[in-house]
């Protein structure tokens, strides 16, 4: 089951993925974009790549739990449960 459209905190995750021990790692689809035709000191270029971890499943649960998004906003003091506000 993939999980991968909701508004997780991408960089939450990728960090606590990069902390564990990954049982696999496999990178594909690179590519290198340069910003202008000049390659000169201060010109800039762009890096992509797909990244593949395999981690265990209890690990990746906690992994999302830690990256889910949280409420911001005031606790109805009424009802501790209800979330009428944003998501961070």
């Amino acid at each position: 089951m993939a999980i991968s459209n909701l508004p997780y905190d991408d960089q939450a995750i990728v960090d606590a993925v990069r902390a564990l021990p990954a049982q696999d790692e496999s990178v594909s689809q690179v590519s290198v974009n340069f910003v202008s035709n000049d390659i000169e000191e201060g010109t800039t270029a762009t890096v992509t790549a797909m990244v593949t971890w395999v981690v265990s499943a209890t690990d990746a649960v906690a992994i999302l739990d830690a990256a889910r998004p949280r409420p911001v906003g005031p606790v109805d003091p009424v009802d501790p449960g209800r979330d009428d506000s944003p998501l961070a």
